[in-house]
């Protein structure tokens, strides 16, 4: 993988973590219901990006893995 690439994974990781932090101090805020929740939908749509990216830049094998996960569709 040339670095181009590593650094889109690594942008969407680092945009995934900070997601996930925030998520972790909104659950323990009980008056925001977790499916009425915006975090929530970024975090699925980062993994959305990297399931993409991952078919994309992978093997004919790696493609028919991510094929079949219910992110990708």
């Amino acid at each position: 993988m040339d670095s181009d690439k590593a650094k889109i994974f690594e942008h969407l990781f680092l945009q995934l973590n900070s997601l996930e932090f925030h998520n972790l101090v909104r659950a323990h805020l009980p008056y925001i219901p977790y499916h009425l929740d915006e975090e929530n939908d970024e975090i699925d749509t980062r993994l959305k990006k990297l399931y993409a990216l991952i078919h994309e830049f992978g093997d004919e094998n790696t493609k028919q893995f991510v094929e079949q996960l219910p992110y990708f569709h």
